[in-house]
């Protein structure tokens, strides 16, 4: 009897230790991850240095543009690892692009592929927010010509080609269930290494611009 008591005492102190190590072994596993959003006020850099008679802005802002993606991951408890593919759509702001006498029209569409790492912040249990970013490619298909109106002078490029990816990340993450997860998230992306045939007032030119923009998306991840 008096092991018993012993034992039944050890097991009353072990229980909430047992139980605390049960929950966080639970919030590991693999999940699936679905986002969507907008890209607010997309970009693109271009450095004219060395063009010739390039018409094209420094600068070309696009419209409100679409992206999403899909993926899975492994969550290790307060890190999670991911590997996503996506698409983004978006179109030139031709009121911009066309200020000053010109005419104008683009496009760029992206495929991406990435793999990213994310830091939950363990705040509370059901509002748990994080920090993050990834690494990855993206298969850019673009167009954008800018001519001058009364001369007829313009730049033009169109064309396929592969960039560099890097995106920095930041959101909330909201516990719906023990298993689901509504994300609310905001997202820096930039493309670079691209190159592009065009033309520049009858001349052949390469063009090589960088893609930036900031999204928003809500998304949801599933623990299997």
């Amino acid at each position: 009897m008096f092991r018993l008591h012993h034992l039944a005492a050890l097991a009353m102190v072990a229980a909430p230790w047992a139980t605390k190590a049960h929950a966080q072994d639970a919030e590991k596993g693999i999940y699936a991850v679905a986002r969507a959003g907008g890209v607010i006020q997309p970009d693109q850099k271009l450095d004219r240095n060395g063009l010739p008679n390039v018409t094209i802005d420094d600068n070309t802002k696009y419209r409100t543009g679409v992206t999403g993606e899909i993926g899975g991951g492994y969550d290790f408890g307060m890190f999670r690892l991911e590997q996503t593919i996506g698409y983004t759509d978006l179109k030139l702001n031709r009121d911009r692009a066309e200020a000053g006498g010109f005419l104008a029209d683009g496009r760029a569409k992206m495929f991406t592929m990435s793999v990213n790492g994310y830091v939950d912040i363990p705040l509370g249990r059901v509002f748990v927010p994080y920090v993050g970013g990834g690494v990855g490619v993206a298969r850019v298909d673009a167009d954008l010509s800018r001519v001058d109106a009364v001369t007829g002078a313009g730049s033009s490029y169109s064309g396929k080609d592969w960039g560099f990816l890097w995106h920095a990340d930041a959101g909330l993450g909201i516990k719906v269930s023990r298993k689901a997860t509504v994300e609310v998230g905001a997202r820096y992306t930039r493309v670079s290494s691209l190159t592009f045939d065009g033309q520049s007032d009858g001349v052949a030119t390469q063009f090589a611009p960088q893609l930036n923009g900031i999204s928003g998306t809500v998304g949801l991840r599933y623990r299997f």
